[in-house]
């Protein structure tokens, strides 16, 4: 029912107003809801099994569902005309199966709690009389042009769901609950009696973000219900997460991939059909993406259509499109789907002459392979896991990695607090902070008052600050040379409540780095000779549009910065960097030029009626 793509956010409605019901309005509500539901003739069975059709992303297709509805463990299947996806949870916990066929863990702490309310949710257990829930009347309110009563169920191991009843028929009409950093609800409509017990045969499940953006919903139309004594073992069971999808050339189990980090973000290169190569930013917390403007190119149909969240307040629509190989230095992956989003010019544009972003990689790259960033080199190492096995592993200081959804978590400390920090290759700028998980931990204050800045990826800009850290810790690994940028919390993913913070190139490119997603673990390596933090900048935003390729226009200044003194305006047209013109130097080649560079390095621009402003960096960031 609760689809995976379902995260998180505040619940909006009418969770702050006062309970000004009493334990017997609790009772009473309950009783009518558990009524009308026959909840009787719900606890006379052991499982249940639903198939039908479900409407997501554009597409229609197969959907399957079986539940045990005593210990809540599940598994549940959509299949589209382009992939199929699942997600279940058994004794070992809850898993997801992604678009490209392979399946991980949800296995953090937020991932349980989440889960508990999703097994809760889609096991009806609501119905059950000793139910380990805690429930509470909370005042009637109006959603969608209706009036509604209220229950608020907190489920073992879980947090607050809010219940929407219909008042004439007693019925579950929707239910909504904090799922990291989205508002995620599910409705639940055409009630029939399926022996003696009131089951939906329509289910919406749709999420939200605290700025408005919205993720991928989902409808499930049930064709047919069945109770069973006990859920068959082969409909609970895991895919087997065995790769046979992946060739190697001479049957290699290892391969190299040229790789450099540009403007802080890190491209390798790969072939689509056998063109290119092509460069990718390759990001831990990414899934297989192409540029409009790449699939255009490469000929490529789409289908289906959809919205993503991400960083930022908003959301970004995409397609699909079917890849029949990628590859990737002696490896190749066969028969992918790949997300095409309408990536804006300044994201992919290189410069004349040079090959544009193609797109993104991920998820799909780390579960088919062990993957070692080797900085040193500038080369990325693949190592595939061959029927299912992980290769051996690498020596270094392991950190365990979790997940809650796509991106790797791991424990981590700022400023001596300690946190879950997601680990993002694709971050390309500085580590981030979360600001509910700063005002927890009393450190809100000195990034607040830091240097504003503009920020943002696939749900749009927002304005951050950013300040020195004391220090970061990873593992064993102390780091004083920290600058760390505090988020908002309507900023999608990146001001997701259950997190710590983002932890990018800024800190990862200071160690050669192996994930293992097999073992669960991340390895830093250290890199000869260490490598020193440089933060000086010269304090300025600028974006090249596809009508003026030979000029970056200037929509920010920070106040006091070096751009600033050398009287740099936002409106200000950049037609030379360090005297190569505009049109030849991309936004990577252009933030190479501006940040992340030692104390007084000069900087040159040529603005577009000839003046020219001569600068030195420096570190702007307060301490």
């Amino acid at each position: 029912m609760l689809k995976p793509s379902l995260p998180r956010l505040l619940l909006l409605a009418g969770l702050l107003l006062p309970t000004l019901a009493c334990a017997d309005d609790t009772d009473t509500l309950l009783r009518q809801l558990r009524d009308a539901h026959g909840a009787e003739a719900w606890r006379r069975h052991g499982a249940l099994i639903a198939q039908g059709r479900e409407d997501a992303d554009g597409f229609t297709g197969e959907w399957r569902m079986a539940v045990d509805l005593r210990n809540g463990h599940y598994a549940e299947h959509a299949k589209t005309p382009l992939f199929t996806r699942a997600d279940g949870a058994d004794a070992q916990g809850r898993w997801h199966q992604d678009i490209t066929g392979l399946s991980h863990p949800y296995d953090s702490a937020e991932a349980a709690i989440v889960a508990a309310n999703e097994d809760w949710l889609r096991r009806f257990a609501f119905l059950a009389a000793d139910d380990r829930t805690g429930y509470r009347r909370l005042p009637d309110a109006d959603a969608n042009g209706h009036r509604y009563q209220r229950l608020e169920a907190t489920p073992a191991g879980g947090r607050a769901i809010t219940l929407w009843l219909d008042p004439a028929t007693h019925r579950l009409d929707h239910a909504t609950y904090a799922s990291s950093f989205l508002l995620a609800t599910e409705a639940f409509a055409d009630y029939r009696d399926v022996d003696g017990v009131q089951l939906p045969f329509r289910i919406t499940a749709s999420a939200v973000t605290a700025g408005g953006g919205e993720d991928n919903g989902s409808t499930d139309i049930v064709q047919s219900y069945r109770w069973l004594e006990r859920a068959p073992a082969e409909a609970l069971a895991r895919p087997d997460n065995t790769v046979r999808d992946v060739s190697m050339a001479g049957d290699a189990r290892r391969t190299t991939v040229a790789m450099h980090l540009e403007g802080g973000f890190l491209l390798v290169d790969a072939s689509i059909d056998g063109k290119g190569p092509m460069p990718f930013i390759l990001d831990t917390g990414g899934h297989a993406i192409l540029t409009t403007d790449a699939a255009k190119k490469l000929g490529l149909a789409t289908q289906g259509a959809g919205v993503s969240t991400g960083s930022g307040p908003g959301s970004m629509e995409m397609a699909y499109a079917r890849v029949g190989h990628l590859g990737m230095g002696g490896a190749d992956i066969r028969d992918l789907a790949f997300l095409v989003m309408p990536y804006p010019h300044e994201f992919y544009e290189r410069g004349e002459g040079r090959e544009p972003i193609a797109g993104i990689l991920g998820l799909e790259i780390f579960e088919r392979f062990a993957v070692t960033f080797d900085y040193d080199k500038n080369q990325l190492v693949l190592q595939a896991y061959d029927r299912g096995d992980a290769p051996p592993a690498e020596h270094g200081e392991r950190l365990p990695v979790t997940f809650t959804y796509d991106m790797p978590l791991v424990d981590a400390s700022l400023d001596g607090k300690q946190g879950v920090f997601g680990i993002d290759t694709g971050n390309g700028g500085l580590t981030l902070l979360f600001p509910q998980w700063a005002a927890r931990n009393g450190i809100a204050a000195h990034y607040e008052h830091g240097a504003p800045a503009p920020t943002g990826g696939v749900g749009g800009l927002f304005t951050a600050h950013f300040a020195h850290a004391q220090g970061l810790q990873l593992g064993t690994q102390k780091l004083d040379n920290v600058v760390a940028m505090l988020t908002r919390a309507d900023a999608g993913a990146t001001g997701n409540p259950t997190e710590a913070g983002n932890i990018g190139q800024d800190i990862l490119s200071r160690f050669n780095v192996h994930f293992d997603y097999r073992r669960a673990e991340m390895v830093l390596l250290p890199r000869k000779p260490p490598v020193p933090a440089q933060y000086a900048m010269a304090g300025f935003r600028a974006s090249k549009s596809a009508a003026q390729p030979d000029r970056y226009k200037v929509s920010w200044v920070l106040a006091g910065s070096p751009a600033a003194e050398a009287g740099l305006k936002a409106g200000d047209f950049i037609v030379a960097v360090n005297g190569k013109a505009a049109k030849s130097i991309g936004l990577g080649e252009l933030r190479d030029a501006v940040m992340n560079l030692p104390e007084g390095t000069p900087l040159k621009l040529t603005l577009d009626g000839g003046k020219v402003l001569d600068m030195r960096l420096r570190d702007v960031a307060p301490r």
